[in-house]
């Protein structure tokens, strides 16, 4: 057997006290169902009615993939497996051809139509040097039922009776590689950055960083953030580290200063920020928003309360000394 696809039990403990029942007494046994037996599975049929292929680029579940790496992977992966499955089969395989009709199957040797997948307890492999069990394969890996991996049911993302996940080294292995590429290279680009422009990315970012703290101690906290898939907390919570560096690191220098003055401004109370995003002095109404400001005070007309902004914020700081 060449490359192979593999759908595995999801092993599940029980407690040892209290009465003891058949799923129970299989765990002990180191099973998940009495041997012999197994679940059919048959194609999802979505809410709109297309099917859940593992063939469609514009299905619904990539879209709510919310890591940008493994969406644009996900993207190429199922675009790719479609064309090469409808050239060695000659059939429509999108997500509402009547292929994937289960119910219209004359016989299991009907290839116009899917066939359903059982699945056993263990290990479940698949030749995927078969088209037709590739094909197969393709549309139980993004089965609701199936979890993506076995790290994704013990994060919750899949309901707790969910009976098996799929083992993909390969995709795993991909997004390890591209995540690690997308950090090394942000890292690399921070490593050529003045002291002053790093200190302002750090500050945008949300860590804290004054005008005082040392280089190495600003070096080791984006270095941190930039290691984690995802903010955990603060104004960019869920989003990912690098995209938001990205946008930084790549921003103008006088756009730089700007946003990292504002920032500073509100977190030095020179300005106060409403819950509704408005941004004040006193009682004056500076701006709807922060990005407005950012804008007003990038503009040539107004560069007069750019610099009195400056010695507003430096006149705080002053004072907290």
């Amino acid at each position: 057997m060449g490359k192979i696809g593999k759908i595995s039990t999801i092993k599940k403990e029980y407690s040892s006290s209290g009465m003891q029942t058949m799923q129970s007494s299989l765990s002990q046994k180191g099973m998940a169902r009495i041997p012999g037996t197994g679940v059919f599975k048959y194609p999802y049929k979505e809410l709109d009615g297309k099917y859940r292929t593992g063939l469609d680029p514009d299905a619904a579940y990539i879209k709510r993939i919310q890591d940008k790496t493994e969406r644009e992977l996900e993207i190429k992966r199922v675009t790719d497996l479609k064309k090469k499955l409808e050239a060695a089969f000659d059939v429509d395989l999108g997500p509402r051809s009547d292929f994937w009709n289960y119910a219209k199957s004359t016989s299991t040797y009907d290839t116009m139509h899917v066939q359903p997948a059982k699945l056993s307890d263990g290990d479940n492999l698949f030749d995927l040097t078969q088209p037709l069990v590739e094909l197969q394969f393709s549309w139980l890996r993004v089965h609701p039922t199936i979890a993506s991996s076995y790290q994704a049911w013990e994060r919750g993302e899949f309901p707790a009776d969910t009976q098996f996940y799929v083992v993909d080294d390969e995709i795993e292995n991909q997004v390890v590689y591209k995540k690690k590429v997308l950090i090394n290279k942000a890292i690399t680009k921070f490593d050529t950055m003045t002291p002053e422009r790093k200190r302002k990315i750090a500050r945008l970012l949300g860590l804290p960083v004054s005008d005082n703290t040392k280089e190495e101690l600003v070096y080791n906290l984006v270095d941190d953030i930039l290691k984690q898939s995802e903010f955990k907390a603060g104004e960019f919570k869920g989003l990912s580290t690098i995209e938001i560096f990205n946008r930084f690191a790549d921003m103008k220098d006088n756009i730089l200063h700007i946003k990292d003055l504002v920032k500073q401004a509100i977190a030095h109370s020179v300005y106060r920020m409403q819950p509704n995003g408005k941004i004040k002095e006193g009682e004056y109404e500076v701006a709807d928003s922060e990005e407005t400001l950012v804008k007003f005070l990038a503009d040539e007309d107004h560069q007069e309360d750019l610099i009195a902004l400056e010695q507003k914020l430096k006149a705080k700081k002053l004072m907290k000394v």
